[in-house]
């Protein structure tokens, strides 16, 4: 990842397009994908863990919770990687359906590299979910729907942007659209699942 990279993430947010147009022009190896993924699953992690300590503080005060945080670490760490690099493969899958001219490695990098950049957005959403999980109270199971939402929100830009200049669409807002569609489809087979 070298020096700067901190300074690449908050420069992303000066436009994410531009930021990933940024991105492949270094010339990324396999080797600095495996270093985005490990980064991008570690802040997953570390996201966490606010809310882990209010939830476990709050249900159970006189447990320990260093279980939970070395089940999180396993889960997030060696599991997480495997699933980013499945929904990479699937979005690359789609966006050939639908005219993508990038290679897989870009949408690797797209999906890598959008999570580096939501880095400092899923710390925040977790302190400010911590906080409304410990001084909510009634309110604190709406609230934190509407934390989601937006964090969903972001993440669907952040991601479409990058993989939108990754693959070589012109239209952010269609491949957010198509990555929602997706969505909405796998939770409503899902969901429907669950009901039978």
């Amino acid at each position: 990842m070298g020096g700067g990279f901190v300074a690449h993430i908050i420069g992303a947010y000066g436009g994410f397009r531009a930021s990933m147009r940024q991105a492949m022009a270094r010339k990324t190896g396999e080797e600095n994908l495996l270093a985005l993924v490990a980064f991008g699953s570690f802040v997953v992690f570390l996201s966490f863990l606010p809310t882990l300590f209010a939830t476990d503080l709050r249900d159970n005060p006189d447990q320990s919770i260093a279980g939970g945080v070395i089940m999180w670490f396993f889960v997030v760490m060696f599991f997480l990687p495997l699933v980013l690099y499945g929904v990479a493969a699937l979005s690359h899958f789609i966006a050939r359906r639908f005219g993508a001219t990038g290679p897989y490695f870009n949408a690797r990098h797209a999906l890598f590299w959008a999570l580096a950049v939501l880095s400092p957005v899923l710390i925040l959403k977790a302190m400010l979910g911590s906080i409304v999980l410990q001084y909510g109270g009634a309110n604190a199971g709406v609230l934190g729907g509407v934390l989601n939402l937006g964090l969903f929100a972001i993440i669907v830009w952040i991601w479409a942007s990058m993989l939108a200049e990754a693959e070589g669409f012109r239209s952010t807002i269609k491949v957010a659209s198509g990555i929602i569609s997706v969505f909405a489809v796998i939770y409503a087979l899902l969901f429907g699942i669950s009901l039978l």
